[in-house]
């Protein structure tokens, strides 16, 4: 008796949030709008005529769009005046929250949450932040440091990453080397790229530090 072999799950396909993000509600928001206007205007035409013809469904399909439309632009416009109100300076620069990924997480979806950050890598290639989140979602439920640790390297190489993004990214790094990943050599090198690329901060005053009791410890092992 031969034993079946499980069934191929099927690939993950991106979702219209992985696709557009926060935008992703405007649009449905917009498509609402429509129907809703389509709707109120086939109402209207049969209490009044008690009849439809195609040119009305054309001409109430046409409106809905339009309002669709307009709806869809006045929400893009809102939220590109948003934005350059929160990256001027006044406030604390805008940033993806990953609500969606997060609701998978807490509903128990963790790899439907990681196929999700991976579409977004995938789609946006210089997106810093989800590789941020989906590296800590590999390292603490996703059993998989070795992928986590592929995506903070990645995050570092990107054009234009922030400082707090890219010190994040090298002390994430060098937990996954001292611990899971078991290579504090390799970590050693991360600490002094770290204080390389970043004297006189806090973090490189910590990564002197850890470098020195890392040194110690190999020491010791060695005697």
């Amino acid at each position: 008796m031969t034993s079946s072999s499980p069934p191929e799950q099927a690939p993950y396909q991106p979702t219209l949030f992985d696709r557009h993000g926060p935008a992703g509600v405007d649009r449905v928001r917009a498509l609402a709008y429509g129907l809703m206007v389509f709707g109120i205007i086939i109402s209207a035409m049969l209490l009044v005529a008690h009849s439809l013809s195609i040119v009305v469904l054309l001409a109430a399909a046409i409106i809905g769009a339009v309002c669709g439309g307009i709806s869809l632009t006045l929400s893009a416009g809102a939220g590109a005046g948003v934005h350059r109100v929160m990256v001027s300076g006044a406030s604390t620069p805008y940033e993806e929250q990953f609500s969606y990924q997060e609701s998978l997480v807490m509903r128990g979806l963790v790899e439907d949450a990681l196929a999700s950050y991976e579409a977004i890598i995938a789609e946006r290639g210089t997106m810093v932040s989800a590789r941020l989140r989906a590296a800590a979602l590999y390292a603490s439920r996703g059993d998989d440091p070795q992928r986590a640790a592929e995506l903070l390297r990645e995050a570092r190489l990107i054009p234009g990453i922030s400082t707090r993004d890219d010190i994040a990214a090298a002390n994430r790094l060098i937990e996954l080397l001292m611990g899971p990943l078991g290579d504090p050599g390799r970590a050693m090198v991360e600490l002094r790229r770290l204080i390389d690329r970043h004297p006189g901060t806090d973090a490189a005053t910590r990564a002197k530090l850890t470098l020195a009791e890392l040194k110690q410890a190999m020491a010791q092992r060695a005697e």
